[in-house]
Order: C-alpha cells, then sequence, then structure tokens
C-alpha cells in the first residue's frame, strides 16, 4: 500500500525549478576542440539566476563565497548572466526568483529545498564554482583573472546597480514616496551591498594577521599588495 501510494505521489505534477542551461559555443575555426562553458561555472561579473514555481529555502556553504538574493516576479535584471552571451537584459517570469551572485573566486555548494520541507527528500544540492572576472581588450586576447580586490569593487558595483533598480521601482510603485524616505532606503541598501561584497577581503585579512596572529608587519605586508593590484597569496615586494 505505501508502494502505491508513493507511485501516485510520482504521478503528480512536480514545481518546477529552473537553473541556467549550459551555453553552446557557436563553432571553432581551430581544428583544436574548444572547451565547453558550463552555466554552473560563472564568473564574479556574472549572475546565476534560478526561477522556480515554489518559493525556496537556500543556503550556502561555505559562507562568502556566494550571495543569494530574491527576486520578485516580473523583475527584469540587466547583467552579465551564466550561460549567457554578454549583457543582456532577463526577466523573472516564474512565482519565485532567486539572484546568486558570485563574492570570490571558490567553490561552493547551493543547499535547496521548498519552503515549509523538513524532508531531506525534496533537498537539491547545486555545486558552482566562481571565477575571477576576466577582462577582454580590442585584439580579443583574455587577460589574467582581476586581482580579488578589483573583485570585490566589480560585485560592489553589480550590487549599487541593482540596488538603484529596485530604488526605481519602489518609486515607481509609490511604496517610496518622498526625497528622504528614497535616500535612507538607498543608504541602507547600499551599506548593506558594500559590506557583502568586501566580506571576502576581510576575511582573507582575518586569516592571514588576524588575533593573535597579528603584527604590524604582517599586516603592512599584506595591505600593501591592494597597492600593487596582486591577487590573494602573492605578496611579493615590488621592484
Amino acid at each position: 500500500m505505501k508502494a502505491l501510494f508513493l507511485l501516485l505521489m510520482m504521478l503528480q505534477d512536480v514545481p518546477t525549478i529552473e537553473f541556467p542551461e549550459p551555453l553552446q559555443p557557436a563553432p571553432q575555426i581551430e581544428d583544436e576542440p574548444q572547451p565547453q562553458p558550463t552555466a554552473d561555472t560563472f564568473a564574479t561579473d556574472q549572475l546565476y539566476l534560478i526561477q522556480s514555481d515554489l518559493s525556496l529555502v537556500i543556503l550556502a556553504s561555505p559562507a562568502g563565497v556566494l550571495q543569494v538574493t530574491p527576486a520578485k516576479q516580473g523583475s527584469v535584471i540587466f547583467s552579465r548572466f551564466a550561460g549567457g552571451k554578454g549583457l543582456e537584459e532577463r526577466t523573472v517570469s516564474r512565482a519565485n526568483g532567486y539572484v546568486v551572485r558570485g563574492l570570490a573566486a571558490g567553490t561552493a555548494e547551493l543547499l535547496i529545498l521548498p519552503a515549509g520541507s523538513a524532508d531531506v527528500v525534496d533537498l537539491r544540492r547545486r555545486i558552482l564554482n566562481v571565477t575571477a572576472a576576466q577582462t577582454t581588450p580590442p585584439d580579443g586576447r583574455p587577460q589574467p583573472p582581476a586581482d580579488d580586490v578589483a573583485v570585490a569593487f566589480r560585485a560592489y558595483e553589480t550590487a549599487w546597480r541593482q540596488a538603484q533598480s529596485d530604488l526605481a521601482d519602489r518609486l515607481d510603485s509609490g511604496e517610496i514616496s518622498s526625497e528622504k524616505l528614497a535616500a535612507d532606503w538607498f543608504a541602507t541598501a547600499n551599506l548593506e551591498a558594500r559590506k557583502q561584497a568586501f566580506l571576502p577581503l576581510l576575511r582573507a585579512e582575518s586569516v592571514q594577521f588576524g588575533g593573535e596572529n597579528w603584527t604590524a608587519e604582517k599586516h603592512s605586508t599584506y595591505i600593501r599588495r591592494y597597492a600593487r593590484g596582486r591577487a590573494s597569496g602573492n605578496t611579493a615586494q615590488a621592484n
């Protein structure tokens, strides 16, 4: 009887959770095979958009690599997206949208569960690889990944732009109806955006020279690389 009940449950319509699809690359002229990018690897200047018919609880582990922000149905987001081809505009078409941002290069796992469910059978897991943003000059040759400070500023810029878009939505809907309310709302959103963007840097500093490990020399050596634009872990002295 229990088996029959489970079979009937499986035959019911299953609410859809929509993840980005892998990008199919254009045919290459070179004979050498080209690696196919997948949506589960994306850069810090891209967004990973999840859409669902159900309200979800999404947790990221470990902390400091990914940030998950809900997006209401009908929201229009202009950005670079995982599985996309440059800057584009996407609309949250399902009942619930979730924008995942890469705060720092690394690997993290999303644990996804329908809101209100405590059944481990409903748990979905997704491993995401976040890479540092790359810039491509006019000659088309890829440049090395940006250093961790540039990654933080890029994440802050993305969050700042999204906050401006959210503020515009609230102004258009009448939710915010005065200059003071608008300024107060954006001040709070801007503070949170900055905190989340630079949190990976602060955590890295804590590991390198924080607490009982602190000395003026260690602190100075580590932060001097910020001015030189070197990636985390490279603390070589400038010439």
